[in-house]
């Protein structure tokens, strides 16, 4: 772990958790000690005292205190012969005496009328006593105290244990490499530890946002480039037409064609735009008329491919109406058709409107099945790959498909043709007598 790790802050917090209890034990005790010295002690041999003076005024000859730890002297008219050494010439007072070595008593001296009392107080085995019946506990407590701690600490770093192998995980996980691979909950810990199952979740929700974005992004980058590759070479073709045309009306046209062609590639920018974001809401859905939209469109990419072998034609059963973001179908139907005509080398593409749908039909060269199986996946040619192209624009229609819950099939016949029927559930027809 790094140096602000948990490990590290653990360890940091249950050291100074001893620290602090140690040293406010051995406070604890050390005050103990003086107020034992300085109040209990001494208020006890004042009550000596007192009861001393007590019996002593009704009998002089009352018995001084004479005890294993109390000793007491009595000095009268200021004799003091009878008194040891290191007590004479002493004031009244409470104090602690060095008598002779390894011993300190204290000493109370209290006077009434002509008499002096000497209290001498041994607190050696008293302090004895306090060490077998009040230090020896309290170092058991200290002792299990600390065994507690150790305790806490060990249960804590368990407890944290999984965070901190997650921590590991997530700190190790390569996002360079681009191998979004989920975290398993297992590795820490189960389902008993909710609070690792929601991190990890929360991880793993974020690694598939991230994921999703560099999706998108990519998606973006390929299908920008693919395309913007219509639109350019319509764009090219009517420059080409402009260089050839001197009448004033032909050379208007093909700048309308033009000009029709940059604002259809300024929505196809924006809308690949939009669906990079993955925001379906920002796209304004509209009734869009798809007999015209797509009359339109077919003299588009029939112009812009220049395939002269290869003719086209728009059936309409019907008037089909759908409620779609415009530029979506724009996108949608560019590529099936383009689709189509370049993989016809010559014969006919038709383009059938029918109920709830639109069927794209070609005689071009078909696909295997196992071609049929991958046509809508990306970078999928098929078997012929003659034609320019990076095989994206069926993975386009796919995911606009499934983007709006449009029904897409198709099928294919190898030297025959291709069929795709895009089929849209809310869609308004209206048959070609009504119409």
């Amino acid at each position: 772990m790094g140096r602000g790790g948990i490990n590290t802050k653990l360890v940091r917090v249950f050291v100074l958790q001893i620290v602090a209890i140690s040293v406010a034990t051995v406070l604890g005790v050390f005050s103990a000690g003086l107020i034992a010295e300085r109040v209990l002690v001494k208020e006890a041999l004042n009550g000596e005292a007192e009861h001393f003076w007590a019996h002593y005024e009704k009998d002089p000859a009352f018995p001084l205190p004479n005890t294993n730890n109390l000793t007491g002297y009595l000095s009268v008219a200021g004799d003091e012969r009878r008194l040891p050494e290191w007590l004479q010439d002493r004031d009244d007072g409470y104090f602690r005496v060095d008598a002779e070595a390894g011993f300190e008593p204290l000493v109370l001296i209290s006077s009434h009328q002509n008499a002096r009392l000497f209290l001498v107080f041994d607190e050696v085995q008293v302090s004895q006593l306090a060490l077998y019946f009040g230090l020896a506990p309290l170092t058991a407590v200290l002792l299990l105290i600390y065994l507690l701690t150790w305790v806490g600490y060990v249960a804590t770093r368990r407890a944290v244990s999984t965070m901190v192998k997650l921590a590991d995980r997530v700190r190790n996980y390569d996002v360079k490499a681009g191998h979004f691979e989920p975290i398993s909950s297992q590795e820490f810990g189960g389902v008993d530890d909710s609070e690792a199952i929601t991190l990890v979740n929360a991880f793993n929700q974020f690694v598939h946002r991230m994921e999703s974005s560099i999706h998108r992004e990519r998606n973006f980058t390929r299908n920008a480039s693919h395309e913007l590759r219509t639109p350019l070479a319509v764009i090219k073709a009517n420059l080409d037409l402009l260089e050839r045309f001197d009448q004033p009306d032909k050379r208007q046209k093909v700048i309308g064609r033009m000009r029709r062609t940059v604002d259809g590639m300024e929505d196809l920018v924006e809308t690949l735009l939009l669906l990079a974001r993955d925001a379906e809401s920002s796209l304004t859905s509209e009734r869009v008329d798809i007999n015209a939209l797509l009359t339109e469109l077919l003299d588009e990419v029939a112009q812009a491919l220049g395939s002269t072998d290869v003719t086209h034609r728009l059936v309409a059963r019907g008037q089909l109406e759908v409620e779609a973001p415009k530029r979506v179908l724009v996108i949608l139907f560019t590529n099936l058709v383009r689709n189509a005509m370049m993989y016809t080398d010559q014969g006919e593409v038709e383009v059938v409107i029918c109920r709830r749908g639109v069927m794209i039909n070609d005689t071009g060269r078909g696909m295997d099945e196992e071609d049929l199986d991958r046509m809508f996946e990306p970078f999928v040619r098929g078997h012929d790959r003659s034609n320019e192209g990076h095989g994206l624009g069926l993975a386009i229609v796919r995911r606009l498909c499934d983007r709006f819950g449009w029904d897409l099939r198709a099928a294919s016949e190898l030297g025959v043709g291709t069929q795709i029927h895009i089929e849209f559930p809310r869609a308004r027809f209206s048959p070609a007598s009504a119409a």
